[in-house]
């Protein structure tokens, strides 16, 4: 699970337009009559963030999130809970890869891991909007970080730094896990195991939100690939 995929094409129809791309292993694949240069996707990318656009999308998959909660509470659902991921879920990271051109190489990536190390990522905001949201209805919100377990002091220091507090779980990816597997399904499926059911998780790529106990499965916009 280490390239994850992101969905570039998402991100290009909200800003009028499409790159032809295919999509991970899925099988799907969106193809445009336009074609564009890296440069000029960077700049799709740069605008979709600073024009607001992204803010918005992210509000209305928020909103979503909410009225779900609300209607599990009113059908008296036993035991709600909700799953979000840490990263451009809680913590964006647009700011520390857009500083990289939204690179993927290994200099990118360890400048982005100094940012997770430093616990400077800035909270995306309507999604601590959400968090409070929920924590004022009782409801526990487990997180989920592919960060492996040393990451734990920063995550959760950055997290606190952002406004995150109150949450019941965080589970970091365990040592030698297996990359094939799909560690927020397994993460849902121990929570369905003690007890919980799980009426929403947020996620920022397809695998975060794929398989069982997923509830309202809900993917926020995302514009790079990233390895986790």
């Amino acid at each position: 699970m280490k390239l994850r995929l992101i969905c570039v094409c998402l991100i290009l129809f909200c800003c009028g337009g499409c790159v032809a791309s295919k999509v991970g292993k899925t099988g799907k694949a969106g193809v445009s009559e336009s074609f564009f240069s890296l440069p000029e996707v960077r700049e799709r990318i740069i605008a979709y963030h600073e024009r607001g656009q992204y803010d918005k999308d992210v509000e209305r998959q928020a909103k979503s999130v909410a009225e779900a909660v609300d209607k599990s509470i009113k059908e008296r659902v036993e035991f709600p809970a909700v799953v979000m991921m840490v990263e451009d879920v809680l913590l964006s990271t647009y700011e520390a890869r857009k500083e990289q051109s939204f690179a993927e190489n290994q200099a990118a990536l360890t400048a982005l891991e100094s940012h997770v190390i430093l616990s400077s990522l800035p909270a995306v905001a309507p999604s601590l909007d959400l968090f409070n949201f929920l924590l004022q209805r009782n409801i526990p919100v487990f997180l989920v970080s592919y960060r492996p377990e040393s990451f734990r002091v920063p995550v959760m220091d950055n997290l606190s730094k952002a406004g995150f507090s109150g949450w019941k779980k965080i589970f970091m990816r365990p040592t030698n896990y297996l990359a094939r597997s799909n560690f927020s399904e397994e993460v849902r499926k121990g929570l369905q195991r003690t007890g919980f059911n799980v009426v929403a998780t947020i996620g920022a790529v397809p695998e975060d939100i794929s398989g069982e106990f997923a509830g309202k499965a809900v993917l926020y916009p995302n514009h790079i690939y990233s390895r986790r």
